[in-house]
């Protein structure tokens, strides 16, 4: 079975939920490389071509209701463009049994999210999650050091895919999983990175060498700008710079 239609019906398995439709939580969801690779290989096989290169190149904006995210750029008229094909951080959204789990920037709804049909106690979610995240370790050993790379929000995944200047082994790898599903090569000359991902792979880099360095000054400042300095990456590497700084502390 091919990792395509493994997702369909990983997300098939999701409960149902009625939403209110007001796009006010709709933020460009955090996602897995084997998520980011569904909705982009339906994207380029389904959506008009003006749309599609709307989303390659729109200007991320950071979201004015849910603190710490960017507006998705699939959100057209308070309705999402990509619905079919949405990643399972939208399908799971809002879900209340989220919170008991750790997984509480999910659950920022304005409205009442009622699940309307299927499972969505917190074995079931937690199973869940655990399938996605070991189809997604069939792909690539997520959580590698030093970059931990669990789930990105879509610019992020963007400027991996497009940006040539990222050259670590590991974002190698993403990028040619990525180049077997979809093909965004036309664009790549007008492409701009837009979140300052690849400086903060840097940082990530420089600190892997100095964790055990001792020079502990150094290393806080470096991990004070890994966690605060990039706000367009989303929560990518945030808890973990959390936890080295924790640990410095003791």
């Amino acid at each position: 079975m091919n990792l395509l239609t493994q997702i369909r019906e990983l997300y098939a398995e999701l409960p149902q939920v009625a939403c209110e439709q007001c796009g006010r939580c709709c933020v460009s969801p955090t996602c897995t490389l084997a998520e980011f690779i569904y909705l982009i290989h339906y994207c380029c096989d389904n959506l008009p071509s003006a749309d599609l290169e709307k989303f390659i190149f729109a200007a991320p904006r950071l979201s004015e209701t849910c603190e710490g995210n960017l507006v998705c750029a699939f959100l057209q008229d308070k309705l999402c463009g990509v619905h079919l094909w949405r990643t399972g951080a939208c399908r799971l959204f809002g879900i209340p049994i989220l919170e008991s789990l750790g997984v509480a920037d999910l659950v920022t709804c304005y409205n009442s999210i009622r699940v309307v049909s299927g499972e969505s106690d917190e074995a079931f979610v937690s199973m869940w999650l655990g399938k996605l995240t070991h189809l997604n370790d069939t792909l690539y050993p997520f959580g590698k050091a030093p970059y931990h790379v669990y789930g990105l929000n879509l610019e992020s995944w963007l400027d991996v895919y497009f940006d040539g200047l990222i050259t670590s082994d590991v974002f190698l790898d993403i990028r040619e999983k990525m180049g077997g599903y979809f093909d965004l090569s036309r664009y790549k000359s007008r492409y701009i990175p837009k979140t300052g991902i690849k400086e903060k792979i840097d940082k990530i880099s420089i600190l892997s060498l100095l964790i055990d360095s001792g020079d502990k000054a150094t290393i806080r400042e470096l991990l004070v700008s890994i966690r605060d300095d990039y706000p367009l990456t989303g929560t990518y590497f945030h808890k973990e710079a959390e936890t080295f700084l924790a640990a410095l502390d003791k």
